[in-house]
């Protein structure tokens, strides 16, 4: 029950954050997707699990806790590892293929919606219920 405690509150950005190393080495036969609408479609599901669940841990988050500043810290861990693999990319340490690119974009867009939106709501609601105790 902690293990999968942890895979939803902390351990979400870490999962995701490896599938984007993952996906970004798909010279590896094993864990290589095909490279069509299939393959695609499986980078949407797992961007869009992973900001579901970051939503989620929003919508359930506890008022008035540290919970907002640790969220956002650890909402950085995935759009790090893409400014990494870009970074490799353009130097030239990595090759990447179109259909790689546009995965990786897919999981910036769906990286920055969680930083943007869900940590403004966790700043937001924390700020609402600091000035709600200070009216009583």
């Amino acid at each position: 029950m902690t293990f999968v405690r942890f895979l939803f509150r902390e351990g979400s950005p870490f999962v995701f954050s490896v599938l984007i190393v993952l996906f970004s080495l798909q010279n590896i036969p094993l864990l290589s997707l095909p490279e069509n609408a299939i393959g695609m479609f499986i980078v949407s599901l797992f961007s869009l699990t992973y900001l579901s669940m970051q939503m989620g841990l929003s919508a359930f988050a506890r008022v008035g806790k540290d919970g907002p500043l640790v969220d956002l810290f650890l909402s950085l861990i995935p759009i790090i590892t893409l400014i990494v693999i870009t970074v490799l990319q353009v130097v030239g340490k990595l090759d990447l293929t179109m259909f790689q690119m546009l995965g990786l974009g897919t999981a910036a867009i769906v990286t920055l919606m969680d930083i943007i939106f869900n940590t403004l709501i966790l700043f937001k609601m924390n700020r609402l219920a600091s000035d709600f105790v200070q009216m009583q």
